[in-house]
Protein backbone atom coordinates (compact mmCIF):
# COMPACT_ATOMS: atom_id res chain seq x y z
CA UNK A 1 0.00 0.00 0.00
CA UNK A 2 2.67 2.46 0.71
CA UNK A 3 4.11 2.26 -2.53
CA UNK A 4 0.85 2.67 -4.14
CA UNK A 5 1.07 6.01 -2.23
CA UNK A 6 4.18 6.98 -2.76
CA UNK A 7 3.63 7.36 -6.18
CA UNK A 8 0.38 9.64 -5.81
CA UNK A 9 0.41 13.06 -7.65
CA UNK A 10 -3.31 13.86 -7.26
CA UNK A 11 -6.50 12.65 -5.50
CA UNK A 12 -9.19 12.62 -7.15
CA UNK A 13 -12.88 12.18 -4.85
CA UNK A 14 -16.45 11.80 -4.88
CA UNK A 15 -19.09 13.65 -2.71
CA UNK A 16 -21.84 11.84 -1.88
CA UNK A 17 -20.95 8.95 0.17
CA UNK A 18 -16.97 10.11 0.63
CA UNK A 19 -16.85 13.99 1.45
CA UNK A 20 -20.46 14.33 2.84
CA UNK A 21 -22.03 10.82 4.93
CA UNK A 22 -24.52 10.28 1.36
CA UNK A 23 -27.03 12.24 3.03
CA UNK A 24 -28.93 15.36 1.31
CA UNK A 25 -31.67 17.68 2.73
CA UNK A 26 -33.66 19.14 0.69
CA UNK A 27 -35.40 22.13 1.90
CA UNK A 28 -38.89 23.65 1.63
CA UNK A 29 -38.05 26.01 -1.70
CA UNK A 30 -35.93 23.35 -2.94
CA UNK A 31 -32.46 23.52 -2.13
CA UNK A 32 -30.27 21.06 -1.00
CA UNK A 33 -28.00 20.64 2.05
CA UNK A 34 -24.91 18.60 2.93
CA UNK A 35 -22.45 18.27 5.67
CA UNK A 36 -19.11 18.44 5.08
CA UNK A 37 -16.67 17.62 7.50
CA UNK A 38 -13.52 20.58 8.28
CA UNK A 39 -10.59 17.24 8.78
CA UNK A 40 -11.48 16.94 5.58
CA UNK A 41 -10.82 20.46 4.39
CA UNK A 42 -7.78 20.80 6.43
CA UNK A 43 -6.30 17.60 4.60
CA UNK A 44 -6.88 19.37 1.46
CA UNK A 45 -4.79 22.78 2.81
CA UNK A 46 -2.02 19.80 3.51
CA UNK A 47 -2.57 18.20 0.75
CA UNK A 48 -2.03 21.54 -1.45
CA UNK A 49 1.11 22.51 0.18
CA UNK A 50 2.73 19.64 -1.18
CA UNK A 51 2.01 20.18 -4.65
CA UNK A 52 -0.11 17.22 -5.10
CA UNK A 53 -2.96 18.21 -6.56
CA UNK A 54 -6.87 17.43 -6.38
CA UNK A 55 -9.86 17.05 -8.02
CA UNK A 56 -14.17 16.22 -7.87
CA UNK A 57 -15.60 14.01 -10.05
CA UNK A 58 -19.36 13.71 -8.96
CA UNK A 59 -22.50 12.72 -10.55
CA UNK A 60 -24.52 15.02 -9.12
CA UNK A 61 -24.60 19.27 -9.48
CA UNK A 62 -25.32 20.96 -6.51
CA UNK A 63 -24.04 24.89 -5.65
CA UNK A 64 -23.38 23.37 -1.84
CA UNK A 65 -20.70 21.11 -3.65
CA UNK A 66 -19.21 24.31 -5.69
CA UNK A 67 -18.69 26.24 -2.72
CA UNK A 68 -17.24 23.95 -0.64
CA UNK A 69 -14.59 23.44 -3.76
CA UNK A 70 -14.37 26.72 -4.04
CA UNK A 71 -12.92 26.75 -0.23
CA UNK A 72 -10.74 24.22 -0.64
CA UNK A 73 -9.22 25.44 -3.40
CA UNK A 74 -10.20 22.28 -5.38
CA UNK A 75 -10.05 23.84 -9.09
CA UNK A 76 -10.52 20.63 -10.59
CA UNK A 77 -14.32 20.12 -10.37
CA UNK A 78 -16.37 17.78 -12.82
CA UNK A 79 -20.58 17.61 -12.02
CA UNK A 80 -23.35 15.71 -13.72
CA UNK A 81 -20.60 12.76 -14.35
CA UNK A 82 -22.55 9.64 -15.64
CA UNK A 83 -19.04 8.16 -16.80
CA UNK A 84 -16.66 8.90 -14.35
CA UNK A 85 -14.10 6.69 -15.70
CA UNK A 86 -13.89 8.33 -19.18
CA UNK A 87 -13.64 11.82 -16.80
CA UNK A 88 -10.98 10.19 -15.36
CA UNK A 89 -8.80 9.15 -18.34
CA UNK A 90 -9.40 13.06 -19.52
CA UNK A 91 -8.59 14.38 -16.68
CA UNK A 92 -4.55 11.93 -16.51
CA UNK A 93 -3.99 12.82 -20.19
CA UNK A 94 -4.90 16.59 -19.89
CA UNK A 95 -2.24 16.57 -16.61
CA UNK A 96 0.00 14.38 -18.33
CA UNK A 97 -0.11 11.65 -15.47
CA UNK A 98 -0.23 7.91 -15.08
CA UNK A 99 -3.03 5.95 -13.86
CA UNK A 100 -0.42 4.95 -11.22
CA UNK A 101 0.09 8.33 -10.02
CA UNK A 102 -3.62 9.09 -9.24
CA UNK A 103 -5.38 8.35 -5.64
CA UNK A 104 -9.56 8.01 -6.36
CA UNK A 105 -11.68 7.67 -3.27
CA UNK A 106 -15.40 6.67 -3.93
CA UNK A 107 -17.96 4.59 -2.29
CA UNK A 108 -20.53 3.12 -4.75
CA UNK A 109 -21.13 1.75 -7.96
CA UNK A 110 -20.66 4.62 -10.06
CA UNK A 111 -17.16 4.92 -8.44
CA UNK A 112 -16.30 0.94 -9.33
CA UNK A 113 -14.64 1.48 -12.88
CA UNK A 114 -12.80 4.40 -11.29
CA UNK A 115 -11.71 2.64 -8.42
CA UNK A 116 -10.26 -0.44 -10.45
CA UNK A 117 -8.18 1.70 -12.78
CA UNK A 118 -6.65 3.88 -10.44
CA UNK A 119 -3.40 3.70 -9.26
CA UNK A 120 -4.16 3.92 -5.36
CA UNK A 121 -7.82 3.33 -4.85
CA UNK A 122 -9.31 4.00 -1.66
CA UNK A 123 -12.95 3.45 0.06
CA UNK A 124 -15.16 3.97 3.31
CA UNK A 125 -16.88 1.43 5.74
CA UNK A 126 -20.45 2.45 4.19
CA UNK A 127 -19.22 1.65 1.01
CA UNK A 128 -21.12 -1.02 -1.30
CA UNK A 129 -19.38 -4.65 -1.14
CA UNK A 130 -17.96 -4.72 -4.78
CA UNK A 131 -16.07 -1.35 -4.58
CA UNK A 132 -15.00 -2.61 -0.57
CA UNK A 133 -13.78 -5.36 -2.90
CA UNK A 134 -11.84 -3.57 -5.43
CA UNK A 135 -10.52 -1.18 -3.29
CA UNK A 136 -6.62 -0.95 -2.41
CA UNK A 137 -7.55 0.45 1.28
CA UNK A 138 -10.60 0.87 3.44
CA UNK A 139 -10.49 4.06 5.43
CA UNK A 140 -11.17 3.67 9.62
CA UNK A 141 -13.01 7.00 9.70
CA UNK A 142 -16.27 7.55 7.87
CA UNK A 143 -17.70 9.23 5.29
CA UNK A 144 -17.92 12.68 5.81
CA UNK A 145 -16.49 12.25 9.08
CA UNK A 146 -12.67 12.70 8.15
CA UNK A 147 -12.60 10.00 5.45
CA UNK A 148 -10.37 11.96 3.22
CA UNK A 149 -7.72 13.12 6.03
CA UNK A 150 -7.36 10.35 6.72
CA UNK A 151 -6.42 9.26 3.31
CA UNK A 152 -4.51 12.05 2.64
CA UNK A 153 -2.66 11.41 5.72
CA UNK A 154 -1.41 7.84 4.60
CA UNK A 155 -0.43 9.79 0.94
CA UNK A 156 1.67 12.35 2.66
CA UNK A 157 3.35 9.87 5.27
CA UNK A 158 3.98 7.37 2.77
CA UNK A 159 5.82 10.27 0.49
CA UNK A 160 8.01 11.36 3.79
CA UNK A 161 6.19 14.62 3.45
CA UNK A 162 4.16 14.51 7.16
CA UNK A 163 7.11 15.38 9.34
CA UNK A 164 8.18 18.61 7.52
CA UNK A 165 4.61 19.77 7.40
CA UNK A 166 3.93 19.31 11.16
CA UNK A 167 6.99 21.41 11.50
CA UNK A 168 5.28 24.51 10.04
CA UNK A 169 2.42 24.36 12.56
CA UNK A 170 4.75 23.99 15.72
CA UNK A 171 5.79 27.47 17.91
Amino acid sequence: MNQKAEKIKIVIVDVDGVLTNGTIIYGNFGDEYRSFSVHDGMGFALLHRTGIKSAIITAKSSRAVSKRAKELKINLVFKNVKNKLLVFKKLLKRLKLKPEEACYIGDDLLDLATIQAAGFSITVPQACKEVKEAAHYITQKNAGAGAVREAIELILKAQSKWPALIKTFES
